[in-house]
């Protein structure tokens, strides 16, 4: 819970790490809802897990987080220096950070582990958006692809990552340069911030970092350099109508789909069926492992709709 005097800065970021921390965690279960992130991150656990959702990788090579002390009692503070001292481990060899080490962060020190999530988050972020090497390099590309989204609209200048997202109208150009069905409408009254956020969450799962209700959200450019960042690697690249496009493949393929279909549901076991029709389409990697045929694909395009024929049957063994 926030202090009623903390500073609006401190409070925005507050938010806003707190936030990161659970879409990022939302599908771990081995560590609650953070609800402060400055308290959630003192036992080490919740920075053990982040770490391992973001890198895609397991620090169990390093270490293994304890949950419960001695006898089943809580965790001391000397528990909770050597779970983060795992982490700070792993983040020494990849993330550059000065100043700061595992005591600081189970005492809590808000300026210290602000820092240690933004340096977390930059490395991250720009590895994802292409290897970038600095948070200056990251700026200048997440400026430019919001340059490129809004250009169409001639009451939106982005010059910066700050300024020029007063008042919400470059996020509502940006969602409506992805999808024109979404109407660019801006409000002069405010909440803009609300409506681009909100569609953003549904249409294309952005976590929802920012309070659609802060019309002063954009003056923190931490806050806007994460949030963008998370729109730049969820929103496609473009929206189409592929609707003709998609009719005339299904009608072009249907017969030879409905025939493989056929035979499949023919065969007790369908594995060496589907692994042949995969190869046949040009997927890679075919394998067939238990019952489950898997493949890969070097051509999938997030911003293309992908058609998948299921056929579904049972067998009750009971009837004579």
């Amino acid at each position: 819970m926030a202090p009623p005097d903390e500073a609006k800065w401190m409070r925005r970021q507050r938010k806003l790490f707190t936030n990161f921390c659970n879409a990022k965690l939302a599908d771990r279960d081995d560590v609650p809802p953070v609800t402060d992130v400055f308290e959630d991150i003192k036992d080490g656990r919740l920075l053990y897990a982040l770490l391992e959702e973001l890198s895609g990788q397991s620090l169990a090579p390093l270490g293994r987080v304890k949950t419960k002390g001695r006898g089943g009692k809580p965790l001391t503070r000397i528990d909770h220096v050597a779970n983060l001292s795992i982490s700070f481990r792993y983040i020494k060899q990849t993330t550059k950070i000065v100043g700061i080490g595992p005591g600081d962060v189970a005492d809590g020190n808000p300026g210290l582990v602000l820092g240690l999530l933004w340096s977390i988050i930059v490395f991250f972020t720009a590895k994802d958006l292409g290897g970038i090497d600095d948070i200056s390099a990251l700026k200048k590309k997440i400026l430019k692809w919001c340059q490129k989204r809004t250009e169409n609209n001639d009451d939106v200048d982005v010059r910066n990552l700050k300024d020029s997202f007063m008042g919400g109208r470059a996020f509502l150009a940006i969602l409506n340069d992805v999808d024109p069905g979404f109407q660019y409408a801006p409000k002069p009254d405010g909440g803009n911030f609300k409506t681009a956020f909100e569609e953003a969450s549904a249409k294309y799962n952005v976590p929802e970092l920012l309070d659609g209700d802060d019309e002063d959200c954009w003056k923190d450019e931490q806050a806007m350099v994460t949030y963008l960042s998370e729109m730049m690697k969820r929103l496609p690249e473009k929206a189409e109508d592929l609707s003709p496009a998609v009719i005339k493949y299904v009608d072009d393929h249907l017969p030879q789909s409905n025939d493989d279909l056929r035979r499949i549901c023919q065969q007790p076991d369908c594995s060496p069926d589907l692994e042949e029709i995969m190869n046949r389409d040009g997927l890679s990697n075919v394998q067939v492992v238990d019952s489950f045929v898997l493949a890969s694909s070097q051509h999938f395009d997030k911003a293309l709709p992908t058609l998948l024929f299921v056929a579904d049957y049972g067998v009750d063994l009971s009837i004579e």
